[in-house]
């Protein structure tokens, strides 16, 4: 991401109508989780945490770490009053090594595998910081043909589809147990938005549309992306500007059974 992204998404993520909504439907999912855990406080890893504010959500029902490969973003971290934060880069092979030397419950992995060359690799090698029964959350931005100056500002490597992103997580040793699109009741207006400035303003394609919107639009696109969230705990969506992943581990006997069987 831009260096000067980070001063605005700081600025915007309590109040931007997609930031709030997307917290909601992510705190919804993992709330439905933690009844899995008991008598004990479950342990969270945010990777590209970014400015923390997702961070401070988690913080209240989990003991919440996270890491970022950015100092600004480590530095807006500080501001907050975050301190389990470790500045790391997940691109490079040679820095993978868990920085707080210890296993987690959840590893939620925000819109960050996108900016990943080798996403499988990466996704394999955090499945060796989860906990037995530990589950990685993934959300990611969807379609390639959605193309935008976002992509372009925040150093993405690509987009997926549902099909794609399910690929990925299994070939890096998951099992899926929910994969689904979401932001699915604005995503019409997304694409054409996104078609008709790819057309007519050139400008679009290296620029970010986060930006301050009048209080009462915001407040709309808020609530009409939030309430796909209680619809997201009975089914998944067929279509949307993101997509969600919820999977599993497989366990380390299995898949060395796997690997015995292709031999």
């Amino acid at each position: 991401m831009k260096k000067e992204i980070y001063q605005l998404t700081y600025e915007l993520e309590e109040k931007y109508w997609w930031y709030v909504a997307r917290r909601k439907i992510i705190l919804d999912q993992l709330q439905s989780l933690l009844n899995n855990i008991k008598g004990r406080t479950p342990s969270l890893l945010d990777i590209g945490c970014g400015t923390g504010k997702n961070l401070t959500a988690f913080l209240k029902f989990s003991e919440a770490y996270g890491i970022d490969s950015s100092m600004e973003a480590i530095q807006f971290c500080l501001k907050r009053g975050l301190t389990n934060i470790a500045l790391q880069d997940l691109s490079k092979d040679h820095l993978r090594e868990n920085p707080f030397g210890k296993k987690f419950d959840f590893i939620t992995m925000l819109d960050v595998v996108e900016h990943i060359d080798d996403d499988v690799q990466c996704l394999s090698t955090i499945s060796k910081w989860l906990t037995e029964e530990g589950l990685l959350f993934l959300t990611v931005p969807a379609y390639q043909w959605l193309w935008s100056g976002e992509d372009y500002i925040s150093y993405h490597v690509r987009r997926y589809s549902r099909k794609h992103l399910a690929e990925i997580v299994q070939k890096a040793g998951f099992v899926i147990e929910k994969i689904s699109y979401f932001n699915t009741f604005l995503f019409p207006a997304q694409a054409l938005v996104i078609l008709f400035n790819r057309v007519f303003s050139a400008k679009s394609k290296t620029q970010s549309n986060l930006q301050e919107m009048p209080e009462f639009i915001n407040s709309i696109l808020q609530k009409i992306m939030s309430a796909e969230s209680p619809l997201l705990k009975q089914m998944d969506f067929p279509l949307g500007g993101s997509i969600l992943c919820i999977c599993r581990k497989i366990e380390e006997k299995t898949m060395i059974e796997k690997e015995l069987t292709r031999e």
